[in-house]
């Protein structure tokens, strides 16, 4: 099966550097994915980072029975070859920073170009439907690979095979009928029933990048600076995808397009850090910072807002964005497109307004993104966006799940 990179993978390895495509690290994206289709189908999925994790009694859940987990091998192995390191100059990283901002984000070298995978079965159990329903629905709609979140990861497959939903489940049926773990799901996990999938579109004019605030370099005083970061935006020009996840997390997180998300009240700290993720250690109740102090001999985290202490092993050391944003890659002569997907669960905290958000999101998307696209792009228009059983869904309200993601599977993209 071939890829072609659409923007580059990131599967980084033990020096933080992403040279080539480390198969572990495919893998781990596609668990994530499985993980996310499983329990939209009201399969239970273990955090296998977590205590309760498989195996429970000599019994594993539907994603370790694939992917393998303490005691249980993973059914598949994965080859991958081709791609090469896209190359900057300098440092080797673009620091992206829009106006305004005193620090911006660090865009480094992933792979680009084309991939050929291949699905080695390691069990007789193993059927290629498990791996390629959760990587043609990334695929068509994410991303794979680390740092989506920042732009990587796009792909698209060469002639994809036909994959049938109702395949993958009865596969699934005939591999979990001994030893499933029978568990529910708890909150907080992402499922692919609270997920929406947004495709933004757009014509650029020759360097178009040259008009868009954050790709230029209009803070720095060091002529070598500038040159320096022009020639990596051109480098990844050339490679026909554009890196301005950044400047669009920025004006989402900063800028105007923070009203969509903040709360009337104006205390935004926990609901930031939940919805576009920290490294930093945070309550696991309302999301702000704790802090560590010594109580009696034993270290305990106070959180700054709700006054409440927890266990080292309470808390949240890392909280990931809910909302992932690509570069712009290029599709057409001069037609260039965006992906934006996330995850916005029902029983969000703080009382979230989950639905006024997804809403305000999609009109925005609609007609509000030419500001920071610059003057050299135009037609900009909402293409499509995918939500189960929502009024929001571009193709179709879909109240059948299976329904749904059979025309995810197909990747039917455009309502125009």
């Amino acid at each position: 099966m071939n890829l072609q990179i659409k923007t580059p993978i990131w599967t980084g390895d033990v020096d933080s550097k992403s040279d080539i495509i480390r198969s572990t690290g495919i893998v781990g994206s596609l668990r994530w994915w499985t993980e996310t289709l499983l329990r939209g189908m009201c399969e239970f999925a273990c955090d296998p980072t977590d205590n309760s994790r498989c195996p429970d009694g000599g019994n594993y859940c539907s994603s370790c029975l694939i992917f393998g987990a303490t005691g249980r091998r993973r059914l598949f192995r994965i080859e991958i070859n081709g791609g090469e390191k896209i190359s900057f100059p300098g440092n080797g990283a673009i620091n992206i920073k829009p106006s305004g901002r005193s620090h911006g984000w660090f865009f480094e070298p992933g792979v680009v170009g084309n991939l050929e995978m291949k699905m080695i079965p390691l069990d007789e159990k193993f059927d290629e439907v498990l791996v390629l329903t959760p990587l043609i629905i990334a695929s068509n709609w994410g991303g794979i690979g680390a740092k989506t979140q920042l732009g990587y990861g796009v792909v698209e497959i060469t002639n994809p095979p036909n994959v049938s939903f109702e395949n993958f489940k009865r596969v699934l049926r005939n591999l979990s009928q001994k030893g499933k773990r029978q568990k529910s799901n708890e909150p907080g996990f992402p499922n692919l029933k609270d997920m929406f999938f947004a495709k933004v579109r757009f014509k650029a004019n020759g360097n178009c990048w040259e008009k868009i605030d954050g790709l230029i370099d209009k803070s720095s005083k060091s002529r070598l600076e500038k040159e320096i970061r022009k020639k990596g935006i051109e480098e990844c020009f050339r490679n026909n995808f554009l890196p301005i996840a950044p400047v669009i997390k920025n004006w989402l997180r900063y800028d105007d397009g923070s009203q969509i998300w903040k709360p009337k009240n104006g205390t935004t700290k926990g609901i930031e850090n939940w919805l576009f993720g920290t490294i930093r250690n945070i309550c696991p109740k309302c999301y702000n910072i704790v802090n560590p102090q010594n109580e009696n001999g034993k270290t305990v985290y106070e959180c700054q807002n709700c006054g409440q202490k927890f266990k080292k092993e309470e808390i949240i050391n890392k909280c990931a964005s809910k909302i992932n944003i690509s570069c712009a890659y290029k599709i057409g002569n001069d037609l260039w497109e965006i992906r934006i997907w996330g995850w916005i669960p029902k029983d969000a905290p703080q009382n979230f307004p989950r639905e006024e958000f997804l809403d305000k999101l999609k009109k925005v998307l609609q007609t509000g993104i030419a500001g920071f696209l610059g003057n050299s792009t135009s037609d900009h228009k909402l293409a499509v966006w995918r939500e189960y059983a929502s009024k929001r869904d571009t193709i179709k309200e879909e109240q059948n799940f299976d329904n749904f993601v059979e025309s995810l599977l197909r990747g039917t993209d455009d309502v125009s």
